[in-house]
């Protein structure tokens, strides 16, 4: 669920949770959607997910997270520009002045038709770039979360069997 700001409404009794209250409502949606039997919703955010930065106290990969960054940094950088060389040709046709400045607005115009072209390529592979791009940073939150829970886990299974909670595997 999308979070509402914290500054919208202030509310100064310390005995009242904004927070609690509205998971109350979510809580009630939910189950009267369930009673009549609507169908569970996900909906995306459409909005490119945010590199969650390299995590603070934890292990982590640091190559993971250096290429991740770098592609977050450069996943939008694909203009083409204008580079046009010199021709072999053009130096013989300027010596006939009305062919040789023919011939140089013929390449440069045909150089724009094919960056133009490029370009319109160039802003289609940024938005597959940008979903790839959110697709990792929402995997490594993932990863993160997980590499918790397991942690979590193993000290849990660690203290039931110092406890004498359970036998060893």
């Amino acid at each position: 669920m999308t979070e509402i700001p914290s500054d919208l409404i202030e509310i100064h009794d310390p005995e009242i949770d904004p927070a609690q209250i509205m998971e109350q409502i979510r809580e009630r949606i939910r189950r009267r959607r369930e009673e009549l039997g609507y169908p569970s919703q996900a909906f995306p955010s459409f909005g490119a997910a945010e590199y969650p930065g390299e995590p603070v106290g934890e292990e982590y990969d640091a190559d993971l997270y250096y290429h991740l960054r770098r592609a977050n940094e450069q996943y939008h950088r694909l203009e083409v520009d204008l580079l046009l060389s010199p021709s072999p040709f053009s130096s013989r046709l300027s010596a006939i002045p009305i062919l040789g400045r023919w011939w140089e607005r013929i390449r440069r115009e045909a150089h724009q038709l094919v960056l133009f072209y490029l370009n319109r390529l160039a802003q289609q592979q940024v938005k597959v770039n940008r979903h790839l791009v959110s697709t990792l940073n929402r995997m490594a939150v993932q990863i993160q979360e997980q590499q918790r829970r397991i942690r979590s886990l193993e000290e849990e299974l660690r203290r039931l069997r110092e406890g004498g909670g359970c036998a060893s595997p």
